[in-house]
């Protein structure tokens, strides 16, 4: 079975400093992750279906998910968002890249492979006609 793995920065912030009060636009203590933030729900878009797919919720700022769709014209993109120890969950943010499905040799595969912005470029498999 073929995995897709995704890792993402966990928020941080600044504890407070007696400094601050002096010149509170410096960060005088190092930053750190945010205690207040106990998970992330993970979600992701499969592009061609337009549906948004619950992978789970993790602790961790990595989350692994099973792919067992073959296809070379797959992509997906992800939406992630923080859950506080007080259970609220913010808003959705969007994955700035878009990810692919594991490469395969599918020489009947569509010719072209469309983005989530709608954009339609050739799929790739025509490198391995060339080679």
């Amino acid at each position: 079975m073929a995995y897709n793995e995704a890792t993402w920065k966990f928020p941080q912030y600044s504890a407070y400093s007696i400094l601050n009060g002096i010149m509170p636009g410096v960060c005088w203590k190092p930053l750190e992750n945010n205690p207040l933030i106990a998970g992330f729900e993970v979600e992701y878009l499969n592009i061609v279906d337009g549906a948004w797919i619950n992978i789970g919720v993790t602790s961790a700022s990595y989350i692994r998910f099973p792919s067992d769709v073959y296809a070379s014209n797959a992509a997906y993109r992800l939406r992630i968002a923080t859950i506080g120890v007080n259970g609220k969950r913010s808003p959705f943010s969007l994955s700035i890249a878009e990810l692919s499905s594991p490469l395969v040799f599918d020489f009947t595969a569509s010719q072209t492979v469309r983005y989530s912005n709608g954009a339609t470029v050739p799929n790739q498999r025509f490198i391995f006609l060339v080679l």
